[in-house]
């Protein structure tokens, strides 16, 4: 179906309020467990004693990533205060787009229902039945499961899926992605993940207006 204006606004309702709590959840992570602070400022790895090996492994991730951002954008002029940003949106956009994607294959019966009741969808009930408890908190068994599943896909689509991606280094935690699958499951959307345009419209309303706006200033050239 084509999408009215009421749905798009929907959409972009949504997408906003689903950016900026995954967006706001990883600067908390960053600077509470990760010693990066909003200005750019990075805690030396060794200081970061509260980190087992792959937490050290992540923070390292992320501090390349910064340096990364600050060097491809020699252009704006508070440098890693802006990575830092950056890093925060280009996370988040990830793990908005993973979850949604899982929300659209499942409504297409390409995989079972995983993201479309959270901890009761029927995905992560069989997979409940051969964790059992072994794995940890209900919390911790989905998200590992989320990852299981992430892995499988990755194989034919890499490039949303790829854990190993540069671009989705993080997952939020319990309280953030609980209230992102709030969001995703509110039931104003629940008939637009049958809509082929859907994961197009999240994909558009990601940046607001005036980001937009400012990027075809830019260049009229198409972005991915």
């Amino acid at each position: 179906m084509a999408f009215d204006q009421t749905t798009r606004n929907r959409l972009a309702t949504f997408v906003k309020k689903a950016r900026d709590l995954i967006t706001d959840e990883f600067t908390q992570k960053f600077a509470e467990r990760f010693g990066i602070a909003d200005g750019g400022t990075c805690a030396p790895l060794e200081k970061l004693t509260h980190l087992d090996e792959p937490g050290l492994a992540t923070a390292a991730l992320l501090r390349e990533r910064i340096d990364y951002l600050v060097n491809s954008h020699p252009e704006e002029r508070d440098g890693r205060a802006a990575a830092v940003k950056r890093l925060a949106r280009e996370q988040a956009f990830s793990v908005l787009n993973r979850l949604a994607a899982l929300r659209l294959a499942a409504t297409r019966g390409l995989i079972l229902e995983s993201v479309g009741k959270g901890y009761q969808s029927k995905g992560f009930q069989l997979y409940n039945l051969v964790a059992g408890t072994g794995l940890g908190a209900t919390y911790d068994r989905y998200r590992r499961y989320l990852f299981c599943l992430c892995d499988e896909l990755a194989v034919d689509l890499g490039a949303l899926f790829d854990r190993h991606s540069p671009h989705g280094i993080l997952f939020p935690r319990e309280p953030a992605l609980l209230g992102l699958l709030d969001l995703l499951n509110a039931a104003e959307l629940e008939h637009l993940w049958a809509e082929d345009e859907t994961i197009g419209w999240i994909y558009q309303y990601y940046n607001d207006e005036s980001e937009r706006k400012k990027m075809r200033e830019q260049s009229s050239a198409p972005r991915n």
